[in-house]
């Protein structure tokens, strides 16, 4: 297991495209954030009820999109090559390909999320005190309130669970285009629909799709959401991410039965 470890990083960490597919999720992760810091404004004096702690993760939205070509591109670079071929002959279990892959999309993926959702964390607090987020209505919220750590870390989580399910559904797909394609489908068009369904249609979408992990943002059991008038989450912030990772896992297995089952 170690040395298909070894190989699969080796993999990873030399393919152009999934290293752009990181940066790109960092920087839009942060960027986006910073822009949705800028545009928010409230003149509350004594209370105020908006989550400055998701509105300083919001970018996480459109970092899911670059997330989701990150767990792709580490599978379907292989079958573009043809060099599938040569990683299945030489490691016999696929098994055990198919978790290295996993393993090291989520050591590469984990901690970099953590560091880009960080710094947007703490680039939007202060923005968002230039935009009148002030006490008493909006106290200073530290990144090492409990709140805003979970969220933070859950962030970066949640990110990862969306380049593992990339990467099950790239392994039953093969095909580049295809595989980004549905993946994007799954995480985000939930998101843009939901403004279409009634409110207890609605708390099921969230509750059983892979935007559940949204809730590990929220500190007010509020969602933000550009694209439909949600106030609520229906599910915890844990057994969102719990959903999301769920998701993950079947994505996994349903990629493993088929490369398994095909040839290369």
């Amino acid at each position: 297991m170690t040395a298909t470890l070894v190989s699969e990083w080796t993999k990873l960490r030399t393919q152009r495209g999934a290293l752009i597919a990181v940066a790109s999720m960092c920087v839009l992760m942060v960027g986006l954030t910073a822009l949705a810091a800028s545009e928010s404004h409230t003149d509350a004096v004594f209370r105020g009820d908006d989550d400055v702690v998701q509105i300083g993760l919001a970018g996480a939205v459109f970092a899911a999109l670059a997330a989701v070509v990150v767990g792709a591109s580490a599978m379907t670079s292989e079958y573009s090559t043809g060099m599938i071929r040569t990683t299945l002959t030489a490691t016999q279990s696929r098994p055990r390909v198919l978790a290295a892959k996993a393993a090291v999309v989520a050591a590469l993926s984990f901690p970099l999320a953590l560091a880009a959702s960080a710094a947007a964390f703490l680039v939007a607090q202060s923005l968002l005190h230039e935009r009148g987020y002030v006490a008493p209505a909006y106290p200073a919220v530290p990144i090492t309130d409990p709140d805003a750590a979970r969220a933070v870390v859950g962030t970066a989580l949640l990110l990862t669970a969306y380049c593992l399910i990339a990467l099950g559904i790239a392994t039953a797909l093969r095909h580049a285009g295809s595989s980004i394609a549905a993946g994007i489908g799954l995480v985000f068009v939930p998101l843009l629909m939901l403004g279409v369904f009634p409110e207890h249609v609605r708390e099921r979408v969230v509750q059983a799709t892979p935007l559940a992990g949204m809730a590990v943002q929220s500190t007010t059991g509020r969602m933000l959401n550009a694209f439909a008038d949600v106030h609520g989450m229906p599910i915890g912030p844990w057994q969102g991410l719990g959903v999301a990772y769920a998701w993950a896992l079947g994505s996994l297995v349903v990629g493993y039965l088929f490369l398994r089952r095909r040839d290369a």
